[in-house]
């Protein structure tokens, strides 16, 4: 999936969940916006890859593409990474950026398991990419089924932003799992922090 088709489908999925949070922030969205490109820097022609060319570089020689960074230990490992840093580093705003920063992360690696390619989710174990299974819901990158999605979520994108210039968007989800989730990140992050 290109970065574009990424950021739009990302935002149009986290929007209403940073909304309904109450955690509307540019600190937030820019968090979500990282994370669901993240991924990618295993590929040093990606968005990220090309502006940190030394990390994507490396990463790509020790890991290949859609290797640890498209795995639940490589999402493991960035949050643990995320959390020590915004313990150590960030103020009060800030407390929620790894939980926001993973959810993009998370996110981009549901997104490219739709991919004819798949996902390695649990790396290093499986050497053969997971995917949906069901072949009419698979997409080739640049391909027309990736740009059917790029147009839908961008249009559903634009109703998300009106909605909340109208202040409904936070209507139309309950809040209080993810209020629980959030609760135990912030606890996952004081541990990792301590040590």
């Amino acid at each position: 999936m290109q970065y574009k088709t990424h950021v739009t489908t990302s935002l149009a999925l986290g929007l209403p969940l940073i909304v309904s949070s109450q955690q509307l922030s540019a600190l937030n969205v820019g968090a979500l916006l990282v994370g669901c490109l993240l991924p990618d820097i295993d590929q040093p022609t990606s968005f990220l890859g090309k502006r940190n060319r030394l990390v994507s570089g490396v990463t790509h020689k020790t890991l290949g593409h859609r290797g640890g960074t498209h795995s639940l230990l490589g999402l493991v490992i960035v949050f643990v990474m995320v959390a020590f840093i915004s313990q150590r580093y960030f103020n009060f705003a800030g407390r929620y950026f790894p939980f926001w920063l993973c959810t993009g992360y998370l996110f981009h690696l549901l997104e490219d398991s739709f991919s004819k390619d798949g996902v390695k989710w649990l790396w290093p174990l499986g050497k053969k990419g997971i995917r949906t299974g069901r072949k009419w819901l698979t997409y080739s990158t640049g391909g027309i089924g990736e740009y059917l999605l790029l147009g839908f979520t961008f249009c559903l994108l634009l109703i998300e932003i009106r909605l909340i210039w109208l202040n409904q968007l936070g209507n139309f989800l309950p809040s209080g799992m993810l209020a629980h989730l959030q609760a135990l990140t912030l606890k996952l992050q004081t541990i990792f922090s301590s040590n």
